[in-house]
Order: structure tokens, then C-alpha cells, then sequence
């Protein structure tokens, strides 16, 4: 009838041509704003099993638009294959995309609505919480620095630690001086997946009559200056690592800062353990001598087990030696209990305790 093979292009109108380029230029997008690690991850989540995907942000109608869609192509080879399924806009897709990025959603209620205030800085993402397995403690005071590393997977301390700080006498430290300090700390430490340390004062004041005494407020800046340093260092070394990991092709002046430590509101682990009395707080001695005794005789993985070489090496040191590491500890139980188990009995004894 018309004389030869029609060209579609010939009969395709100024409505199709538009809705034809703004297709590829949804494709476009979606394939241009994901590296390939996240891509791979979101490829995945989408390939698993169809009714784990309400677990993240999408509706009940569009996981059964990916369930059809895998019945009938078989697997999702590309992000942009998402834009064939009906349904999905640019903004659904995007959003789902973050949802699977970040973590599934948490079906425990949001710690932050049962515990008044910020516990945790930053928050912490539901996808770091689930695939973390190893977190080390630091805990920095004045004349020391103590860590434990606790394996995640088996509730287990692998190391635990304690460091002196030793001040030159008569003279003060420089920067330098500080920079050293912390440069040999974080080189000794272990590697772990995230870093947890007690939020410090925003304040140099001393608490008592003399809140401006020169010596407390020059003490009290070494040691801002120290954790300040320690926490660049920290987190220039695990971002280095990651960065070097990245594929060639991809670009390095558009990485951010991927925050690896975490800042605990320095009272928990006190108001959990029952070590502050009043405003004052007591020494951690018998508190981890009870919790070394259970770890000892633990049933299952729900309550920390600490070897026997590591308990002689805490027992052997001096009381302030003691008393340090064991703060260090209950820092670490505390994050390991509430934020990284959410274990249940330790969430509602720390809410009896804050009432």
C-alpha cells in the first residue's frame, strides 16, 4: 500500500520524539550518577527474592511490577532496565535506589524515640550496622589512651589496650609534639570497620569554682587538640584504603568523606552499668570484675566473652591503669549493646536508669 518498508521515524510524532528522548535521558541519569560498586549492590538487592524488597522504599504495587518483569526477562542486567517496568518514574527509581544504598529500613522502633536526645554522632546507617564485624573502642583521656577491638560476628574482645602519655617536664607541647603522639597511637591501633569514642565537651572550662584556671584550660586543649588529630588521622587512613580501591576509570576528586568514627553520648555507658552516682562518677573496678565473671561462663553470643590471656593482662595492671581500661570497655559494650545488637535488655535497663 505504501510502496516499500515504512519508516517509524517518518510517523512518529513531535509527542513520541519527546517522549523518546526524555526515556534516554532517564537512562542516561540513572546509569551516570552510581559508581559501579553501587550499582552491583542495587543489581543484586533487585535480583534477590522479590518479597525481601519491602524492606526498603517501595510500594507493594511496583515490588509485583520487579517481580513480572524478572518472570518475564529473567535477571536485571542494568539499573536502567528499571525504567521498562510500569510504573516507575525517574523519582521512584532514584528513590528506591537510595533506600537499597542506605539499608533496609528497621523494623526495631527508632532508638532516638525511646531514648531522649542524640545518642549517636553521626547516626549510624542500617547497612553499616548489619555488615560491620569489627569495632574497636577508643577511649582518650588526659594521661592515657586505651582501645578494645570486639569482633563483631561472636561478641568477642580480640585486643585490649592501654597506652600512657608521658609529658615532657617543665616544658609544654607543641603541636608538633601532639601530632607525633598521635601519628605512634593510631599506628599501633588494629583496623576495624568503625571507631567509637565518647563525645567529648564542646567546652575547655573547667567544672568546679575556678572554671578559668589557666593549667585546666591548657590541659584540657592538649587533649582536644590530641582526639582532634586522632580522629583525622583515623579516618584519612580508612578513606586512603577505600580509595585506592576504587576502579581507575572512576573519578577520585568527586570522593567524600566517609565518616569511620562515632561519637557516644559520654554518659550511657555510666547510666547502663550504674558507675554514676549522682553527677559523680565511680571507679569500673567491681563492674568489670562481675562482667569478666559472666563473660567466663557465657551460654550463648548475647553477652561478651574476653580471653583469659587478656583478662591476666587487665588484672596484673595498677588501679588507674584499671580503672581506664574498664571505662574503655563499658564504652564498647555499651555501642556494641545498643547500637550495633539493639539487644533488648540493655535498651530497657538503660530506660529504667534515664527515668
Amino acid at each position: 500500500m505504501f510502496g516499500g518498508v515504512l519508516n517509524c521515524r517518518t510517523f512518529m510524532t513531535p509527542r513520541l520524539r519527546l517522549f523518546s528522548s526524555l526515556h534516554r535521558h532517564y537512562s542516561s541519569t540513572l546509569e551516570t550518577n552510581y559508581t559501579e560498586s553501587q550499582k552491583e549492590k542495587i543489581l543484586q538487592v533487585l535480583n534477590e527474592d522479590s518479597s525481601l524488597l519491602t524492606r526498603y522504599d517501595i510500594t507493594k504495587l511496583r515490588v509485583k511490577k520487579i517481580s513480572d518483569f524478572l518472570g518475564k526477562n529473567g535477571e536485571i542486567k542494568s539499573i536502567s532496565d528499571i525504567e521498562n517496568m510500569e510504573g516507575f518514574t525517574e523519582k521512584t527509581a532514584k528513590k528506591l535506589f537510595k533506600s537499597i544504598l542506605d539499608g533496609p529500613k528497621e523494623k526495631i522502633e527508632n532508638l532516638n524515640k525511646k531514648i531522649k536526645g542524640q545518642i549517636l554522632h553521626p547516626s549510624l546507617s542500617e547497612n553499616l550496622r548489619q555488615s560491620c564485624k569489627t569495632v574497636l573502642a577508643v577511649y582518650i583521656t588526659v594521661n592515657s589512651v586505651c582501645w578494645v577491638l570486639i569482633n563483631r560476628e561472636n561478641y568477642v574482645v580480640d585486643e585490649w589496650s592501654y597506652h600512657g602519655i608521658d609529658y615532657p617536664d617543665g616544658k609544654k607541647m607543641q603541636i608538633t609534639d601532639i601530632l607525633n603522639m598521635a601519628w605512634t597511637l593510631t599506628n599501633n591501633m588494629p583496623l576495624a570497620d568503625l571507631y567509637v569514642m565518647k563525645a567529648e565537651a564542646t567546652s575547655l572550662r573547667a567544672t568546679g569554682s575556678d572554671p578559668n584556671n589557666p593549667k585546666v584550660l591548657g590541659v584540657n586543649l592538649q587533649k582536644a587538640q590530641l582526639v582532634a588529630m586522632m580522629v583525622a588521622l583515623i579516618n584519612a587512613k580508612n578513606n586512603d584504603m577505600e580509595v585506592n580501591k576504587i576502579n581507575e576509570t572512576e573519578s577520585q576528586t568527586n570522593q567524600e568523606l566517609k565518616q569511620k568514627v562515632y561519637f557516644l553520648r559520654p554518659t550511657l555507658p555510666f547510666r547502663l552499668y550504674g558507675t554514676l552516682v549522682g553527677n559523680e562518677r565511680v571507679s569500673t573496678d567491681q563492674t568489670v570484675i562481675n562482667l569478666l565473671q559472666e563473660a567466663a561462663s557465657r551460654e550463648s553470643n548475647s553477652h561478651v566473652f574476653v580471653p583469659e590471656n587478656l583478662v591476666n593482662d587487665y588484672l596484673s595492671q595498677k588501679e588507674l591503669q584499671k580503672d581506664m581500661l574498664g571505662q574503655c570497655l563499658l564504652l564498647a559494650l555499651t555501642f556494641m549493646d545498643i547500637c550495633i545488637y539493639k539487644n533488648k535488655e540493655s535498651i530497657n535497663k538503660l530506660l529504667k536508669r534515664t527515668e
